[in-house]
């Protein structure tokens, strides 16, 4: 199966730090993979129901549908974050929380396909270097890719605050050079 990488953005700001750094990182991709980048708000999707005890989950549709597609089409996907508050932006937590009725959906099929892909983050966070403000929203996806038996394959992590500040720190720089082919050659 070729690679395709879908970037998954979930900042509320279009070119922001965590884009910039996973546009980067997407750079140094062989050319013959391919890439999808989505932005979040542009396909918002309804709120949540949990409907596991009162019935069953209707079939996706509109841009529930267009992202159960293009999330069930990725060999790789990225979610591209920028830290809000410790934690993924809503619009990724809303569209996470959407995989447990694509779950139980027959017809998506969706646990059975998600299981042995790639699960990888870039992330950018505006605290101190070393404080680690990420790592809860780096553990959240661990398990979800656990949850699913996808392969957990990293995350690139930087720090900026004002637009352009990401590229601007030099090691998050770097690392984004090599970093889908050397996580995935350690994946290995």
């Amino acid at each position: 199966m070729s690679r395709h990488f879908v970037f998954l953005i979930a900042s509320g700001r279009r070119g922001g730090n965590s884009e910039l750094l996973a546009r980067r990182a997407a750079a140094a991709l062989p050319a013959d993979v391919e890439r999808t980048w989505i932005h979040l708000d542009d396909h918002p999707l309804p709120p949540f129901r949990d409907l596991r005890h009162d019935g069953t989950f209707p079939e996706p549709d509109g841009a529930a549908r267009m992202l159960a597609e293009a999330t069930l089409r990725a060999t790789d996907l990225v979610l591209v974050t920028p830290v809000y508050w410790y934690s993924l932006p809503a619009t990724a937590k809303l569209y996470l929380d959407h995989w447990s009725a694509w779950m139980r959906t027959p017809s998506l099929d969706f646990r059975a396909r998600m299981r042995g892909r790639r699960l990888w983050a870039v992330v950018v966070d505006s605290s101190e270097p070393d404080d680690r403000s990420y790592a809860p929203l780096v553990e959240t996806l661990v398990r979800s890719a656990e949850y699913l038996e996808m392969r957990w394959s990293g995350a690139l992590h930087g720090h900026g605050n004002r637009p352009g500040d990401a590229l601007a720190d030099s090691a998050a720089a770097a690392r984004a050079d090599g970093f889908f082919g050397e996580a995935a050659a350690a994946a290995e």
